[in-house]
């Protein structure tokens, strides 16, 4: 029987978006409203730096790379961790990562843009960024490292916006991806994301008159501290989802990156050890950096304060992440996060751009220091990523966790009540998940099984009076719908129940069955009534 039911089409997803991206709450208002205050100071910042010239930053004949380059180097890093998320759901088939894998891949977008900003604003004049863009400019390809890392950047960008755009708008439509047309791409992506921060090491090791940065080791650091900040940045941002609500994120992806963080957090602060003994022991050509980065010298101490910082944060993360009740303290697992975020982004900024210019190749102590202007140009440009990623995410979120037009049977009360399953499907996972009283779940649960049961009442007189000939067929799914439900119902009413462990069957089991079900078989019977008009 034809398919008869249309697909909506590339202008109504847009509108869609636009409308998902721009409609919330008060709180989500008034994080947009400070988001973007924070992002015009930074232009008024910038604006006054490119009249004024790089005058007004720290910034010299000296130390040439200070706060910009330092933030890019560590985007760069947050960028390339969404391959931990990647990983797992694709390579491995973790069927549960699927849906919370978009946080990642839409957070590296978000962060490569930050990047580019973080360059931009670093050339002083924007008229000289037209060199860096081939055939227009002088790229020197293959010459020069900075050319490798614009190619590497931009493809990793192109590569993660096709994944995203193809996923979402496939769940836009209701209809399965094809996976020749995205699955390549993933696993290009894994391989992509490994070698953005790879040429971004090389570009400082490359640099002969820089000993600081003359190690082999400087690029499994930068690896290794990339993995540890990316997903912590991500765990904080499930944890958020979760506590909003609505949105179907359980702790399996929180638990799997903490793994990760757990051991990554102690390779990156074994290397950072590894580091400083060559140097300092053997007295190595770049330890006149590491001594004043760590110890200060002839009366220089600018970066002491931020290194000790960086690694007081960090050990103290890396030992909470060790405690192993800490997935079930999301307050301090957060804490735990956000710590170890910042001292990986003062380590890779202050603690290793900025050294690697003092003392000068002349052997002059000039020391740098953030002014004012930097301070907000950066913090502007981290408040564009940040809007340019919830925006992300409030297109996206709706598409993962509830009813989309591409779901539709052509049918406008079933489609109603579809999108009210689905609302109340998700608000049951988020009771459950958020461990709120038994009586306000099981108020939930019941007006769902009630929902549930006249829906089906009504999907059900709709083919007896069209004399559909799979009604009976369509009784008996209903039929194991209701009897999961009253299952899901009795577990969750045991004194002994595993609250988590029921989310996940809520989330995964049930809602993927109301998903084929309403894209195949309720499909099939609203074909069947347009054929009869």
């Amino acid at each position: 029987m034809p398919n008869l039911i249309s697909r909506p089409g590339p202008i109504a997803f847009l509108r869609q978006a636009i409308h998902h991206a721009t409609d919330g709450g008060p709180l989500f208002y008034a994080w947009m409203t400070l988001l973007t205050c924070v992002a015009l100071v930074g232009v008024n910042a910038w604006a006054n730096q490119v009249v004024h010239g790089m005058q007004v930053t720290g910034m010299g004949d000296h130390v040439s790379w200070g706060l910009y380059i330092s933030n890019f180097t560590f985007f760069v890093g947050v960028a390339a961790a969404a391959v931990m998320m990647v990983i797992p759901a694709y390579l491995y088939h973790d069927h549960e990562m699927h849906d919370s894998v978009i946080v990642g891949e839409l957070l590296a977008i978000a962060a490569i843009v930050v990047c580019l900003l973080s360059v931009t604003v670093d050339l002083g004049r924007p008229d000289r960024f037209w060199h860096m863009m081939p055939p227009l400019g002088r790229f020197n390809w293959p010459i020069s490292m900075l050319t490798w890392d614009v190619i590497v950047l931009n493809g990793y960008l192109a590569l993660n916006l096709w994944i995203c755009a193809y996923l979402l708008w496939n769940r836009w439509r209701g209809t399965a991806p094809s996976p020749r047309l995205y699955l390549p791409f993933v696993f290009l992506s894994i391989v992509w994301a490994v070698s953005i921060h790879t040429v971004t090491a090389f570009l400082y090791c490359g640099l002969g008159g820089r000993p600081f940065w003359n190690t082999a080791l400087l690029a499994p650091r930068f690896l290794a501290s990339a993995f540890v900040a990316g997903p912590a940045l991500i765990i904080v941002i499930l944890l958020a989802l979760q506590r909003l609500g609505g949105y179907p994120f359980g702790d399996r992806p929180i638990a799997l990156l903490l793994r990760i963080v757990r051991i990554t957090a102690l390779i990156n602060l074994f290397m950072l050890g590894v580091e400083c003994f060559t140097a300092l022991y053997a007295g190595s050509t770049h330890a006149s950096s590491l001594r004043y980065l760590l110890f200060g010298a002839h009366g220089h101490h600018g970066l002491v304060p931020w290194i000790w910082s960086a690694i007081a944060l960090n050990v103290v993360a890396a030992a909470l992440f060790l405690w192993p009740g800490l997935l079930r303290r999301p307050g301090l697992l957060a804490a735990a996060c956000l710590m170890t975020f910042v001292g990986i982004w003062i380590e890779k900024g202050m603690g290793l751009v900025i050294p690697g210019f003092i003392p000068s190749t002349l052997h002059e102590m000039v020391e740098y220091s953030p002014t004012a202007t930097e301070w907000k140009i950066t913090l502007g440009v981290v408040a564009g990523g940040a809007l340019i990623y919830t925006l992300l995410l409030k297109t996206a979120l709706p598409l993962i966790s509830g009813w989309t037009p591409g779901l539709s049977v052509g049918h406008a009360a079933m489609d109603a009540q579809h999108r009210r399953l689905f609302e109340q499907l998700n608000a049951l996972v988020a009771a459950v998940r958020s461990r709120r009283g038994a009586a306000e779940v099981g108020r939930t649960l019941d007006f769902l099984d009630a929902y549930v049961r006249e829906h089906f009442a009504d999907e059900e007189r709709l083919m007896s009076e069209s004399g559909y000939a799979g009604l009976d067929d369509h009784r008996r799914m209903h039929a194991g719908f209701v009897t999961e439900l009253a299952a899901v119902h009795a577990a969750l009413s045991a004194p002994d129940a595993d609250r988590q462990a029921i989310a996940e069957r809520l989330h995964h089991a049930m809602r993927d069955w109301l998903l084929h079900h309403i894209r195949v078989d309720d499909r099939a019977y609203a074909s069947h009534l347009a054929t009869r008009g």
